[in-house]
């Protein structure tokens, strides 16, 4: 099996299982969590097992400071973007609805300032290291459209997942085009690195503004 044949499997299993967890089975917020760190590193342990590929996702030595600087900028952005959508469509979107869908999942606001800092950085890392590194930088010196396009795609996938029942059919698929975006921007700031610390540095600050909004209209 060749190594695009092999990550597209195990990538597929992976999100597959995760839908399952979140839309299904339903469950808490930790054990969420705890499922998705084992298999996004069960599957970086199997696949460089079988391999023997020694991708570096998070070396230092060949650094991109300009679009390091280019990710603050965008992070900035971003986060200056998301505030203003939602100034703009809060009265579109039905926060009762995803205040109940998180209590199920014990995510309330005494529960909130720990998951929060874990979004931020934790699940930040956990998705850049998955979709722009396990996928990403993998697949982007022999498949690089591939690469591009399956692993933005998959990206947005994965997050409908957690927002399949928050919005109406045409926010979700503002959203979907947005996250599918978004992926593709953050595959072209890790390209020429040897990490994954430009995505993940934008990655960091557009949580925050999640995680503020949140704080708002949920909390």
């Amino acid at each position: 099996m060749t190594d695009k044949k092999l990550i597209v499997l195990l990538s597929s299993i992976s999100i597959t299982l995760l839908f399952i967890i979140e839309q299904i089975l339903s469950f808490e917020y930790i054990y969420k969590t705890i499922a998705k760190v084992f298999i996004f590193f069960l599957v970086l342990i199997i696949f460089h097992y079988i391999t023997k590929n020694n991708t570096a996702y998070l070396a230092t030595h060949r650094m991109d400071i300009k679009r390091l600087k280019i990710s603050a900028g965008l992070g900035i952005g971003a986060f200056l973007i998301l505030i203003g959508a939602y100034l703009g469509l809060k009265n579109h979107i039905d926060f009762a609805e995803i205040s109940e869908n998180l209590a199920q999942k014990n995510i309330t606001g005494d529960t909130f300032l720990f998951i929060s800092i874990y979004i931020i950085v934790g699940n930040s890392f956990l998705e850049e290291i998955f979709f722009r590194g396990f996928i990403f930088k993998n697949l982007q010196h022999d498949h690089r459209l591939f690469a591009y396009i399956y692993s933005s795609f998959l990206f947005a996938i994965y997050h409908t997942a957690i927002f399949l029942t928050w919005f109406n059919i045409g926010l979700f698929l503002l959203a979907l085009f947005g996250l599918f975006t978004i992926g593709l921007v953050f595959n072209w700031l890790n390209e020429k690195s040897s990490n994954i610390f430009n995505s993940w540095l934008v990655h960091i600050i557009a949580d925050s503004a999640i995680i503020i909004i949140a704080l708002i209209a949920i909390f």
